[in-house]
Formats: structure tokens, sequence, C-alpha cells
């Protein structure tokens, strides 16, 4: 059809120069812009339809040469979509429909009141030809894109029978036809139709369908269907997507799943067992700890008490044998105190250990009053800068603990100087640093990390006396209850320990 500002070209084929000359005047009346090729033999059709330039044919029936019926198919032989009216007189209801058939777009009856109707039949042809051309077109263009899809697209009834498809579900499906596909039932879409009736609207579902191809290669799909209706009619318009990549990488993901699951049982067990072995093994070191720590306590009591009768029996023994009774004695005690700050220390590392808040100022109070006796043979001077923090801690690990640091306190004094400790508590943030200074001995900077280590002595046992484990059990102590611990010293300035704890919530 010729674009708006294009002239329509028309042949008109009739051999009365007269009907021509009426028809081209009729059409120019309401045609504004045309051009009418006007054919009167049969050399004169064939040398236009040789040239092509003409967009509609008008034709008589009654032709002196031929007929109208021959001209139509002449006509549309060569060129199906033209559209040709014919306009006569001399036709009959047969020859009307005989044209029909052979593609005839419209039939007027050449009669003087039916030339304006010309004009208007041939807008209303040219109109139905252009809504053909655009349906063509858009029918071309969606079939286009359909068979650029990945997806395949297909149309059934109600019983399964497929209408039709697009490229790709045939490519899916390995087959050539929609034939091919019908005969391999891939689907049971009777069953389908039966399942989509019972869902609400919208009645569609997507389903997972491990189907074999026409090759014999089993693939996995999805599978969506639509109820929809069309004309009255119920059909099913599906997709399907070849996911057998992503179903295979699903499958193989769960399996791994099941390995790594059996491992984590495995594991499992296996830890379980190591945990009861070593809780036996554990329970065993206990009593053998214990059963030790009886053991040699016995021959040492044995040893210092018939040490002691012999002391005070034997008064005519020389002051040599009196002295080593005496260093037998004190030997055996100072092996009993090694002995239970081992396992003092050995139970820091077993026990579950509750907190609670504790006031720093109340506890020690009661470790002074406990270490009185100590504090006044050492004319100790204790300062405590009150009030102390809460804290977050154990009572019975915070007693070990500050009872280690002010007994050290006391003990590691020069001769002669009077032990002066000063307490004080600071808070650092959600932490409360709880300090003992003392004006001992001090400590260089190269042994202050070793003496929180078992049995790190920096002085011999005749010069100050201990186990060594004292500050051993204040790191373990502290480390147990979530703190730290340290020191600040210089040799012969005296010391500032520290350990540092949760502060308790208000």
């Amino acid at each position: 059809m010729p674009q708006p500002t294009q002239a329509l070209k028309v042949l008109v084929i009739d051999d009365n120069p007269g009907d021509r000359a009426l028809v081209i005047r009729q059409l120019r009346r309401e045609l504004t812009q045309l051009q009418a090729q006007e054919i009167r033999d049969a050399t004169e059709l064939s040398n236009a339809i040789a040239i092509d330039n003409f967009d509609l044919v008008i034709t008589d029936y009654q032709l002196l040469w031929s007929n109208g019926i021959e001209v139509l198919r002449a006509i549309k032989q060569r060129y199906p979509s033209c559209p040709v009216i014919m306009f006569t007189n001399t036709g009959s209801e047969e020859i009307a429909v005989e044209a029909m058939k052979s593609g005839l777009d419209d039939y007027v009856l050449k009669q003087p009141n039916r030339y304006t109707r010309l004009a208007t039949t041939v807008r209303v042809v040219l109109e139905r030809l252009e809504i053909q051309r655009r349906a063509t077109l858009l029918e071309v263009r969606l079939q286009g894109l359909l068979n650029q899809l990945k997806l395949g697209v297909f149309r059934a009834t109600a019983t399964g029978d497929l209408l039709e498809c697009n490229r790709a579900f045939l490519e899916l499906l390995s087959v050539n036809s929609l034939a091919q596909a019908q005969a391999m039932q891939p689907f049971n879409l009777q069953e389908n139709y039966t399942q989509l009736l019972n869902l609400p609207s919208p009645q569609q579902q997507e389903i997972e369908v491990e189907l074999r191809r026409a090759d014999g290669r089993l693939m996995w799909t999805l599978l969506t269907t639509t109820l929809r209706k069309i004309e009255g009619e119920s059909v099913i318009d599906g997709l399907i997507e070849d996911i057998t990549v992503r179903k295979q990488a699903e499958i193989e993901k769960s399996q791994l799943n099941e390995i790594l699951e059996q491992r984590v049982r495995e594991r499992t067990r296996e830890l379980e067992e190591t945990n009861r072995q070593l809780a036996v093994a554990n329970q065993d070191l206990e009593e053998f700890a214990y059963t030790i720590s009886h053991d040699l306590r016995e021959p040492l009591r044995a040893i210092s008490g018939f040490s002691s009768i012999l002391l005070r029996n034997q008064d005519a023994q020389s002051q040599a044998n009196q002295d080593y009774l005496r260093r037998i004695i004190d030997s055996t005690q100072q092996a009993d105190r090694l002995i239970e700050d081992l396992l003092a220390y050995s139970r820091l590392s077993r026990t579950d250990i509750p907190v609670q808040p504790i006031n720093l100022s109340i506890l020690i109070s009661e470790i002074l009053r406990q270490l009185q006796p100590e504090l006044q043979q050492r004319q100790a001077q204790v300062q405590i800068a009150q009030p102390l923090a809460e804290v977050m801690g154990n009572r019975t690990i915070l007693i070990q603990v500050i009872t280690n640091l002010l007994t050290n306190a006391i003990k590691f004094v020069s001769p002669g100087v009077t032990p002066q400790i000063r307490v004080w508590s600071e808070q650092r943030e959600n932490r409360i640093r709880l300090w003992v200074e003392d004006n001992g001995i001090g400590i260089a900077q190269q042994y202050q990390q070793q003496i929180f280590q078992v049995f790190n002595r920096l002085h011999s046992n005749e010069v100050y006396p201990g186990t060594g484990i004292g500050l051993a059990i204040v790191r373990k102590g502290v480390e147990r209850l979530g703190g730290n611990a340290g020191v600040e010293s210089q040799p012969q300035q005296g010391s500032r320990f520290w350990i540092e704890l949760l502060k308790a919530v208000d």
C-alpha cells in the first residue's frame, strides 16, 4: 500500500473507453493522489505486469480479449498481495464466487448508481490490505522473537494435543516438527490441565521434570504452564527451560553437603571420644596428683615430727646436729608448701569458675585481717585508697591472688626496711585496675615477665623463702577471670603490681 504522501497507482482494465473514463473520474473525486493507467488489451496488461508499477487493479469481467477471472489469476500469480477489484455488469453470482475463491478482494456491480461506491471499495480494500500487512508483520516479528528465545514455548489443548510451538521447543526435545514432539508426549499435559483447573487465579504452576530427548539424552527441565481461555476454548500455554546444569549443580551440592555432614558427624564422634579419653586421663591425673601429694606429705610429716622430737630431747647433742635437724624440719615444711601451691595452681586450670560482683574494699579488709599476724611481725604499713571499685570475679581466686601480691610486698624488702604498701583502684573504660605498690627491692626489666612463670625465682630460698609459684598463681587466676596482670618496677625503687578485671555492672 502506498504511503499517504505517495500517489495511488491503479490499473484500470476495461475495453470500454467510456467506462474507463468514468472509473478514473470517480476515483479522482475521492482519491486526490491517483495515477491511473488504462489497460485496453492483453499486450498492455502484460507490459504492466512486467513493469510492476501499480498498487491496485480494477478490472471488468467481460473483456474482448479475456475475462476478469483470467486477469485476476494473472495478477495474483505474480503479485499475490496486490488487491484486485472486479467492476462489471456482466458477471453472475457463480462468477463472483469463483473470483472470490481465486483471491478477488471485492466485487462491485457496474451500474450507474454504483460508481460512487468504487472509491469507497478501493479505500476499504487498501485498509484491509494494510491491516493484513501489519498483522503479517507482527506475526513475523513475534515468530522471530520466539525463535530467538532459548526457552521452549508451546500451546496445547486441554487433552494434551500440541497446537503450536517455537523452534527452541523442538530443539530442546531434539525433534524436527510439532508432530514428532506430539508423538514423544514429553509431558503429561492432561494431568497438568487437571492440576491447573484446581488452582486459584492466575492458574499457573512450575514443576521440574526430567525427560528423555529424542536423541536419548536425559534432561532436567523447568515446566511452567498457565491455563488460558482462547476464543472460549481452554488451552495450556507452556514454557520449558533446560535446567540440567543447575540441577546437576544442586545434586552435586547436596551430595557434597551429605559428605560434609558425614565428616562432621565422624569428627564429632572422634572429638567426643577424645574428650572422653581426656576426661578419664584428667581424672586419673588428678587422682595421681592427690595420691602423690598424700604419699609425699606422709614421710615429710614423719621426718618433721621425729626431727622435732629429737631436737627437743637431744639437748646433749652438739650444736651442729641441732642445726642439721632444724634444716631437715625447714626443708620438709618448704616441700609441703610447694606441694600445696602446686595443687592450688593445678586447680586453677581445671575448675569451672563462676563469677559475680566482688567489692574489693570488703575483700581486701578480710585479707588484711587474715594477714594481721604477719603484718604486725614485719611492722608493715598498709594504706588503702578507699573506696575500691567492684569487679566481676571469683571470691576464692581473688583472695589467692591479692594475698600473694600483699605477702610479696611484705616479704621482698631490703633488710631493716619497714614494708610500706599502698593499694588503690582506677577505672579504664569498662575495666578496673587494682594496684599494689611496695617499697621493696624492685625487679629489673628483663625479669618482669619471668616472675609470672612457675618456679621462676630471682632469689635463693635462704634470702627470700618461697616456692616460686605465687605470681604464677596470680597471673593464672586473673586470666581465668578474663583479666590481665602485670608489674612496673625499678630495682631498689619498689614495685607496682596490677591486676585488671571487668568492672561490675551497677
